[in-house]
């Protein structure tokens, strides 16, 4: 990941990817989530996903040991590695098939796996596309070459298989749409107070700059989550980490800046293992909500909102997305036509001074709406939205079907 090379390498060694299931109770035991594998083939829509599909969306996260049972995972990757051998890699996958797992990611490295010979190998131990659900190509790659011959490699003996990886902030080197023939899904960062220098909302600008290119080749997009400040310390820089409910709240709104950019899906890590930092286990508390709101995510049919910022801090310059209005929002459509304004605060505590932003959205159709997840509902005339966003704080207004002048 981004600035691994620098401070996280040691961090990240000890990690290990979750990915839980958008579909499925949170207080389903393993055994559970295992029987649930027999009947994935079965489903045509939601999660699991279709097999030879990128996965439209989804969770993951980062972690050592098998915790990820306990957490209702079915795409994960074990381990963290700069170079694997055919021998190796159907190690892994073996490995996943003992725990139970039916979408697994295997992590890979090294540049043997540029060489078609690699996956020959890799095929003639007995694995099929069939064993794994894809791969996370050697992490940060910066050579679009190297990506693609990757690439073309493992889909000439494994068409199936799905490849990802993470590409950083592709605002130096390549150009990012360099490495679109190189992946099937790309993880755009999040990593904000692991670089003091970007704001919070860089996460939203990183999207908007560099999303669009993905998604109109045909590829899936997913915001990665971080919520650990300087990888290894709680410090000055970071007084918005100082509490485990702080550290919670920059998660849950780094997710939702992912969906008003236009993320297709949440890859997150845990964030326990950051020296100091309250402990936050991520995804769990946040998956509920996310479900909820996963009809409207997957539709991907949203426009941006005006919003004036009446009180509070106005705008953030959030490079490479531009001046971004310090609250913004977005109209989502599903596929039912049912509406939904999704609208998030850009700024953490330090960006805000810990002062509140009142705000009006305008543009929004008439009716009464829930406000999802807070017990209280909104009327909306003449399209307008009145609210208060405290720092990292979110509002979803749903859209009543019976109760709307505009049908």
């Amino acid at each position: 990941m981004k600035g691994k090379k620098n401070s996280g390498l040691t961090f990240l060694s000890s990690a290990i990817l979750i990915c839980v299931s958008i579909i499925g109770s949170s207080a389903a035991q393993p055994s559970d989530e295992q029987n649930a594998f027999n009947n994935d083939s079965a489903e045509e829509n939601g999660f699991p996903y279709p097999r030879g599909t990128v996965p439209p969306y989804g969770m993951m996260g980062w972690e050592t040991g098998t915790q990820f049972l306990t957490d209702n995972a079915t795409l994960v990757h074990l381990g963290w590695s700069t170079y694997i051998t055919p021998e190796q890699f159907a190690n892994n996958v073996n490995r996943g098939k003992e725990l139970g797992i039916s979408r697994y990611l295997v992590a890979t490295g090294g540049p043997q796996m540029e060489s078609e010979s690699f996956w020959e190998e890799v095929r003639d131990t007995g694995v099929t596309d069939s064993d794994f659900y894809g791969v996370y190509f050697p992490d940060e790659e910066d050579d679009p070459s190297t990506l693609i011959s990757m690439y073309t490699g493992m889909k000439n003996y494994f068409p199936n298989a799905v490849a990802g990886d993470y590409l950083g902030d592709m605002q130096t080197g390549p150009d990012d749409e360099e490495f679109i023939p190189g992946l099937d899904v790309c993880y755009f960062t999040t990593y904000t107070k692991f670089h003091p220098e970007r704001p919070h909302a860089w996460v939203y600008g990183n999207l908007i700059a560099n999303a669009p290119d993905w998604k109109n080749a045909g590829k899936t997009v997913y915001v990665t989550t971080e919520a650990f400040g300087q990888a290894i310390e709680v410090n000055d820089l970071d007084p918005d980490l100082s509490t485990s409910q702080k550290v919670a709240d920059r998660h849950e709104s780094q997710i939702v800046m992912g969906i008003l950019g236009g993320a297709q899906g949440v890859f997150s890590y845990a964030y326990k293992y950051a020296e100091d930092t309250p402990s936050y286990t991520g995804w769990v508390n946040f998956k509920p909500k996310y479900e909820q709101v996963w009809p409207w995510i997957m539709n991907d049919n949203r426009t941006l909102l005006e919003t004036d910022i009446t009180g509070g801090r106005t705008n953030i310059t959030s490079d490479p997305g531009g001046t971004i209005d310090a609250v913004t929002a977005y109209l989502f459509t599903d596929a039912e036509g049912r509406e939904l304004v999704a609208s998030s605060s850009m700024l953490d505590f330090t960006e805000a001074n810990d002062t509140a932003n009142n705000a009006t959205i305008t543009g929004v159709p008439d009716g009464t709406y829930d406000v999802l997840w807070e017990n209280r509902t909104v009327s909306v005339t003449e399209g307008i939205i009145k609210d208060t966003w405290e720092p990292y704080e979110y509002h979803f207004y749903q859209l009543r079907t019976n109760d709307t002048d505009t049908g």
